[in-house]
């Protein structure tokens, strides 16, 4: 398979790294289905590109619409690559202050969202006996004290999860990967700034933060996204993209006060 996969789906890809990934997709060439709750953005995203995207409402904790996003991504073709990218930082604060009912919540958005979305994935790719899978995990998944509470529990998973997977897609001609993104400018830091409109504020926190003086932005995880589809024989692997500055310095960052 090309680097630049012809179809695929790209969940939560109406903004930040799944609309990078979108972006880059169609600029290649390539055809995508972006599946998303905001349907303002994700149409908005769609009418952007001029073709070679195309918009489906989808809650991703909904096994139904999953399946429904992944067939229409098969309906353009063979489906080369999958991106399980939707999620949110979720609950955050003290862990006995933590509500079982905000846990099963962010759980769910996290975790049981990107289950669903493999699921199908390795559904409609098993009978092609080609494929790629590519999980937005993030640093959270390889080290305690990157994240919330929640967040780092369910991204942990995530990463457990592609590295299980793998093993069992592996005869059938399909890969796993996740990819492990640091601080990056994107609506959602920008959302935990006070306006997921506004990328000036976390692009400079971010610089600000970094050891380069350079951000990571959604555009760089995209990229590394687009790698691991392409890489044939990498399977399994969890890529950080962090730009040295998360989990190789261990520098912890507080969530919890």
């Amino acid at each position: 398979m090309s680097q630049s996969p012809s179809v695929a789906l790209v969940t939560g890809g109406a903004r930040g790294i799944g609309a990078a990934l979108v972006e880059r997709i169609v600029v290649q060439g390539g055809q995508v289905v972006v599946a998303d709750v905001d349907e303002r953005a994700g149409r908005a995203l769609v009418g952007r590109l001029r073709g070679g995207a195309r918009f489906v409402p989808c809650d991703v904790t909904d096994e139904r619409q999953v399946a429904d996003a992944v067939d229409a991504a098969a309906a353009l073709g063979a489906v080369d690559a999958v991106f399980a990218n939707a999620g949110v930082v979720g609950v955050t604060g003290r862990i006995e202050e933590t509500a079982l009912a905000d846990f099963r919540r962010t759980t769910d958005l996290l975790l049981t969202s990107v289950f669903l979305t493999v699921k199908h994935a390795v559904r409609v790719m098993r009978p092609q006996a080609h494929g790629a899978i590519v999980c937005t995990a993030s640093v959270a998944s390889v080290r305690g004290g990157l994240g919330p509470h929640v967040y780092t529990a369910a991204k942990h998973a995530v990463k457990g999860l592609v590295e299980s997977v793998a093993v069992e897609v592996a005869p059938y001609g399909l890969r796993i990967n996740a990819v492990a993104p640091g601080g990056t400018v994107s609506s959602l830091s920008a959302g935990l700034m006070g306006d997921a409109d506004d990328l000036a504020t976390p692009y400079r926190r971010l610089a600000e933060a970094s050891s380069s003086g350079v951000p990571t932005t959604a555009d760089d995880v995209a990229a590394a996204a687009l790698f691991l589809a392409g890489a044939a024989r990498v399977n399994g692997a969890c890529l950080v993209v962090d730009g040295g500055d998360d989990v190789p310095a261990a520098k912890g960052r507080s969530y919890y006060g």
